[in-house]
């Protein structure tokens, strides 16, 4: 029994008060002059219960208005993310928005300066494979376009248009290890139309060659051992492939490679363009009567 209460107690000592409430009330119906003292006792009694019950509830309240502003909280700031996470792409919209206008600035002034029918188109894709080296445009026989055209930037060769939809258009970059193409040094170019003035003459070697890709870079052979080629002359297309107009910039000379069993000479050659940060190419739209005019001038 007594392991019973000891287990209940907390029942027991319920029960009790609840009992002992009920059996004062009970004195009070019966015997109202004594009221007073029985209501100060009830209200002895039940005070602490009323105290302990308005903690509790106090607390409850007080946590659940906690959660409820957390959940408001929450709500906020989710709202907030959103908000700077669209602020943050707008702003970024922006950006590429105002470097975008750049190189179209800088590209008008290419346009400007060589009146040619040009036709711009944005870079929409590229090639995952690193065997070949190509591009996607956003152009294609609509507007012209056609396989085998030549595809220019403000800063140099670019490549070649493989093939053409109605739409769009394949481009084949000079670095690419199928792509082959005849240049010369423009130095000696120029050494070469100077000999000829004035009805004098001079033996002056004019260093031609054959650039190809290597997937990154550029490499130039069959260079005559005579010709003088040093790093940093400027190499240009030589106009006789029917392909590139004469005149357009490919690269630099980064070095020079000679070996005396050969019987010719190679250079490294640095591209002009990046390949890596095409955005937009002019692709020229030529006649196949103007196919070899001279484009640019060397000066």
């Amino acid at each position: 029994m007594l392991e019973l209460i000891r287990r209940n107690r907390m029942l027991f000592s319920a029960a009790g008060v609840l009992l002992l409430l009920v059996l004062l009330l009970s004195l009070r119906w019966s015997n109202p002059g004594n009221a007073r003292f029985i209501d100060e006792s009830v209200y002895a009694i039940a005070y602490p219960f009323q105290s302990a019950y308005h903690r509790v509830t106090a607390s409850f309240r007080s946590v659940f208005e906690h959660y409820v502003a957390l959940v408001h909280l929450k709500e906020e700031n989710d709202r907030l993310t959103l908000r700077v996470r669209a602020l943050e792409e707008e702003l970024n919209h922006h950006v590429n928005s105002a470097i975008q206008f750049d190189v179209l600035r800088e590209q008008l002034g290419f346009l400007e300066e060589n009146p040619e029918r040009k036709v711009f188109a944005e870079v929409i894709g590229e090639s995952a494979s690193s065997l070949y080296q190509l591009l996607l445009i956003n152009k294609g026989l609509l507007a012209g376009i056609r396989r085998n055209y030549p595809v220019v930037l403000r800063e140099g060769v670019v490549g070649r248009i493989q093939s053409a939809t109605a739409m769009s258009a394949v481009v084949e970059l000079i670095t690419d290890r199928r792509h082959r193409f005849p240049v010369m040094i423009q130095r000696s170019r120029d050494q070469l139309e100077t000999a000829g003035e004035g009805g004098s003459l001079r033996l002056v070697v004019q260093d031609r060659g054959v650039v190809f890709g290597l997937g990154d870079e550029l490499r130039m052979n069959r260079i005559r051992m005579l010709a003088d080629v040093q790093p940093g002359d400027r190499v240009v297309t030589s106009g006789l492939a029917g392909i590139f107009p004469k005149g357009l910039l490919v690269g630099t000379v980064a070095s020079v490679t000679r070996e005396r069993h050969e019987l010719f000479q190679s250079a490294e050659i640095r591209p002009a363009v990046n390949f890596r940060k095409i955005e937009g190419v002019f692709v020229i739209i030529r006649d196949a009567k103007d196919i070899n005019s001279p484009l640019f001038t060397d000066q």
